[in-house]
């Protein structure tokens, strides 16, 4: 939200790194990925520092966000595919939630040296396709498998086009209407960021007819 307020934030985050505390290290790792995905091709020069201290990662959110820093960058990460070996020789002792980051960085580093990581792409795929009973990282596997097969310059648009930048749109909103989002918390109104009624057909008649029900338990009462 505050763009000036990211540059601190990113040499605080480095000054923790280097005191090389387990912990810390791995929570300003997350706290750096999604600093990436909101400010892109940004802060780059920090990503040596973060590779430097891999041997630290042993939660698995931690470890996912590494993955994605470096599946999203190997175009300028030299060693991006020796990197990603470090994961891939354990990729089934993971939780799934590193599978996929795994499965998903592979392709990435493929798409970009496809003669240079064709055996670790292969290699991930038949594990994800073939071995798991992991319905999400399959289904992902197959999709990423037929992409390539059957349309690799398409497959490139997919996986390393560009993407939306993040916003929050929150502040954007009335009072009025955020106050009455506050109260559809748990339904489709507070995904859409509209009144139901925006988009439920003949929402004011439902509404109606079921205070008119209220009204009739209510009577029923003893």
């Amino acid at each position: 939200e505050f763009p000036g307020s990211a540059v601190r934030c990113v040499d605080v985050l480095l000054e923790l790194i280097q005191n090389k505390i387990n912990y810390v290290i791995q929570e300003a790792i997350i706290v750096i990925k999604d600093i990436f995905r909101k400010y892109p091709n940004r802060y780059e020069n920090i990503i040596t520092t973060l590779c430097e201290n891999l041997d630290e990662l042993d939660e698995p959110e931690a470890k996912a966000a590494m993955i994605w820093i470096i599946g999203e960058y190997a175009s300028r990460i030299e060693n991006a595919a020796e990197l990603l070996s470090i994961f891939t020789d354990t990729f089934e002792d993971e939780v799934p939630e590193v599978q996929l980051a795994i499965l998903t960085a592979v392709i990435k580093v493929f798409l970009e040296r496809p003669e240079e990581t064709q055996e670790m792409a292969e290699s991930i795929l038949t594990l994800c396709t073939t071995e798991s009973d992991n319905p999400d990282l399959r289904d992902r596997g197959y999709m990423y498998f037929r992409l390539i097969s059957e349309h690799e310059s398409l497959a490139r648009d997919v996986v390393l086009g560009e993407k939306p930048t993040i916003t929050d749109d929150t502040n954007l909103l009335e009072e009025s209407v955020l106050n009455q989002l506050v109260q559809q918390i748990g339904s489709l109104a507070s995904v859409y960021h509209k009144p139901p009624e925006m988009f439920v057909p003949d929402y004011k008649a439902m509404r109606r007819g079921n205070d008119e029900l209220d009204e009739e338990d209510d009577e029923y009462e003893p």
